[in-house]
């Protein structure tokens, strides 16, 4: 199994509803994933999951796929001072955002350098504040620039979960 997916924290309270219920396009992608790939975190990413979601249930959840192996910690290595300025200056990312540890566990990985998210920042972060239309399609249609950056920069693919399930072929 490889070491998995990075799935950002802005997911995890729809998949923690979708998990109550068994039932939901989070729920039966994110069990595909950690069933199939594995999903990778790092211990930034795993504080964030836990300040989104404490219940109990989730956490027995997360600590299970940890034993199963299922959930992998994954040793982040830096992004060159060089493209982390690109990011910045040229695309928007904001400069003190956490989500650099997003990408850099993306970037980290050996095999599936994927992002599950909705967060407009890996999409395009001056799309922000454009008509809906640009939001749409930067996020829907994958079309934003910082996007396209990341995977060809760093061959990190990003969607939300239903690109996520069309990707890795889940039914």
């Amino acid at each position: 199994m490889s070491d998995g997916v990075v799935i950002d924290a802005n997911i995890i309270p729809e998949f923690y509803m979708n998990y109550k219920v068994k039932n939901g396009v989070v729920y039966h992608v994110i069990i595909w994933l950690s069933n199939n790939v594995g999903i990778a975190i790092n211990d930034q990413i795993a504080a964030e999951w836990k300040n989104v979601c404490s219940a109990d249930l989730f956490l027995a959840w997360y600590t299970d796929q940890l034993k199963l192996g299922n959930i992998r910690n994954v040793k982040c290595t830096n992004i060159s001072r060089a493209i982390t300025t690109k990011m910045i200056t040229t695309y928007g990312f904001p400069a003190r955002s956490l989500d650099i540890h997003y990408i850099r566990c993306a970037y980290s990985t050996e095999s599936i350098k994927y992002i599950m998210t909705y967060n407009y920042d890996f999409y395009d972060p001056k799309c922000q504040r454009s008509t809906t239309h640009a939001k749409r399609r930067a996020r829907e249609y994958r079309e934003g620039r910082f996007c396209r950056f990341l995977l060809r920069q760093l061959g990190i693919h990003v969607g939300m979960p239903l690109h996520c399930k069309a990707d890795f072929g889940i039914s």
